[in-house]
């Protein structure tokens, strides 16, 4: 049974979700309450959405349809939309099947991750799947076939031939676990200056302070259409833009805010989330970061191992070749924590600034040199030279501008434009010493109580890194907040004992 109702336009909305406002006698009618799912049909297109029930904003016989449903569809008040309770899909006995330690087959994983892309599932069925990670966990081919049914849930770009590029589209992606995210801004205007093909995705925080879209905000639009990225990576070689904008692997970006409520990610999981969107993008050739140590994603050679070898074998399977480079963190990337002070941060290599941070840069100058030898673009062992040469010519810095202005950025900033909150407390050293390490988990906790990511100005500055000495009454680091609340609240995790070490 189903209702023919007209659609009434809300103007209101809710982020990523999709949602509906039906009356309660209407509701009682179709036999669904608040929180269920229903199937809407509009013309050939159907959807699925969670309803709302309301009195006051829609009456009987009329369905309220929030704003992310008009925008998608343009539809026209009045219209009819036909509301229906959609038969449980398979995909559950497939999660059930799962559950109970079983293996899943290549069509089943297939639907899971379709169903998951349009909204056909709710968020605790969702949770269940991916709790089957941490107990039950996936074989190899069920890693492809997951992987493959990812990508496949949504669109899939292709960039090869642009700007006379041949079949060679390059990328980078981080393993992540690690404060600071100056790596991925300043390392893509180096390769697409030195002639490379590099369309990057990045994503928000999940367990991080900033994800790099969270930072390439601050200066620049990231959420752009898929015809806009063409156009922008034609003009420019490369684009830094937010994933979660496409429907590139919809399905990832469902499971990427459920662990987001949950706070945890798995090994398994990130390697197929990462997969899965470099071949929604047409990636052929990529550079994967795993850094590891104290306070990082990866806390073993153990683990590293592992993933180096998964890695390999998951991108062979689909004729993707790797590049791996693994690094022993100390501490967070950079001395900056927090969308505009890791913006600034980007900001001083690319100008070339005496404050720059050396080891950042170092950093990015090995992953370049890594991607510009193998690519052809350097010769064997002079890929950081070129690299480097590139940014001391401030080529690199023009060319972030031109991706920057290409994806709709209005004004060129400095470091001077981004500011930190007006509320600080600094960290005193209360002993001598030399810093050998620096807890990320530790900065992370500190700068997500300031209100990293969502308050851009919040955030930490280190003034001493792993390596260098200290003494009592030095400045270690400095907070910054934008309410006494947040600062009172960060000012209590820190932990000089468990922070340094």
């Amino acid at each position: 049974m189903g209702l023919h109702l007209k659609a009434k336009k809300l103007d209101i909305g809710a982020g990523k979700e999709i949602n509906v406002v039906l009356n309660s006698k209407d509701s009682e009618a179709l036999g669904v309450r608040e929180g269920d799912l229903v199937e809407v049909g509009v013309g050939e297109t159907s959807y699925f959405a969670e309803v709302n029930e309301s009195e006051a904003m829609v009456k009987q016989g009329v369905v309220g349809l929030f704003e992310e449903i008009w925008d998608k569809y343009l539809m026209d008040e009045g219209s009819d939309v036909f509301i229906e309770i959609p038969q449980r899909p398979d995909s559950i006995k497939a999660i059930r099947k799962k559950l109970l330690g079983k293996r899943l087959t290549e069509e089943e994983l297939a639907n899971v991750m379709k169903d998951v892309g349009v909204g056909k599932l709710q968020d605790a069925e969702v949770a269940f799947f991916i709790a089957t990670f941490f107990n039950v966990g996936f074989d190899d081919d069920e890693i492809y076939w997951m992987t493959k049914g990812l990508a496949e849930s949504g669109d899939i770009l292709d960039f090869k031939f642009l700007r006379d590029n041949g079949e060679q589209v390059v990328d980078k992606h981080s393993f992540g676990g690690v404060a600071g995210k100056g790596v991925t801004p300043t390392l893509i205007p180096i390769l697409a200056s030195a002639g490379l093909v590099i369309p990057n995705t990045s994503t928000r925080a999940i367990t991080s302070p900033a994800g790099t879209s969270d930072i390439l905000e601050t200066v620049m639009p990231v959420a752009l259409t898929k015809e806009k990225i063409y156009k922008v990576v034609q003009k420019t070689g490369g684009c830094l833009i937010w994933g979660g904008a496409l429907n590139l692997a919809p399905a990832d970006d469902v499971l990427i805010s459920i662990e987001r409520m949950l706070e945890i990610q798995d090994f398994q999981k990130v390697l197929v989330s990462i997969v899965a969107k470099k071949v929604c993008m047409g990636i052929n050739h990529v550079l994967i970061d795993l850094p590891y140590g104290l306070g990082a994603k990866i806390g073993s050679p153990e683990e590293l191992s592992l993933l180096k070898r998964e890695f390999r074998k998951l991108f062979e399977r689909f004729g993707i070749r790797v590049e791996i480079i693994a690094r022993d963190v100390f501490g967070p990337d950079g001395k900056s924590i927090g969308p505009n002070m890791e913006m600034q941060e980007v900001l001083r290599i690319l100008e070339r600034r005496e404050d720059r941070s050396v080891e950042l840069e170092k950093d990015i100058l090995e992953m370049a040199g890594i991607l510009l030898e193998s690519t052809g673009k350097a010769y064997r062992g002079g890929g950081k030279t070129v690299a480097k040469e590139i940014l001391d010519s401030k080529q690199a810095l023009e060319k972030f501008w031109e991706i920057a202005f290409a994806q709709g950025a209005t004004k060129r900033m400095t470091v001077e434009d981004l500011v930190q909150g007006e509320l600080k407390f600094e960290v005193i050293a209360d002993k001598d010493g030399v810093i050998k390490k620096i807890n990320n988990k530790g900065l992370i906790k500190i700068a997500r109580a300031l209100g990293n990511p969502t308050i851009k100005e919040a955030g930490i500055k280190v003034w001493k890194i792993p390596g260098d000495e200290y003494k009592v009454g030095d400045v270690l680091l400095t907070l910054y907040a934008t309410s006494k609340d947040r600062l009172d609240n960060a000012k209590e995790l820190v932990d000089l004992s468990s922070l340094y070490l």
